[in-house]
């Protein structure tokens, strides 16, 4: 690991060009970002959600993320933790101790979208709201990933 400690840096956008030892957090998107951990200058994004990561604030201002990143689609096939800003290696996993946690990630999202999709829809107006703000929040992502 080349990188031993995060400096977490609350954002309204990520930037273009992400620095390295800085651990991006957009709130507004449930979105955070970095380089990659081992050196290798990859771009390590990850989505906020109750089936991917979470991150936790701690009263001294720093951030722990779980679970752990794994860079396997990554030429490095890093694998780390971020522990209040502290990078912690997390070690070398098999092909088919990789291939078990994707299938878990995958059983965990699809579990997930079935408990937001068995929610029940409200009455007519609050349908609209959602709608509109679901619209705009699409339409923001969008621009961050296709800058005009």
């Amino acid at each position: 690991m080349k990188i031993k400690v995060v400096k977490p840096q609350y954002v309204d956008e990520l930037p273009d060009d992400l620095e390295e030892g800085v651990f991006y957090i957009c709130e507004a998107f449930d979105l955070t970002a970095h380089r990659c951990c081992c050196g290798c200058g990859e771009n390590v994004f990850n989505k906020l959600n109750p089936a991917k990561w979470r991150l936790e604030k701690m009263s001294d201002g720093s951030v722990s993320l779980f679970p752990s990143v794994g860079n396997w689609k990554y030429a490095c096939k890093s694998h780390y933790w971020i522990r209040e800003n502290k990078v912690v290696d997390a070690g070398a996993m098999s092909a088919g101790a990789i291939a078990a946690v994707q299938e878990r990630d995958r059983h965990d999202r699809d579990s997930y979208l079935a408990q937001v999709n068995a929610r029940p829809i409200p009455d007519g107006a609050t349908v609209w709201a959602r709608l509109r703000a679901t619209i705009a929040r699409v339409l923001s992502r969008i621009r961050l990933l296709w800058p005009w």
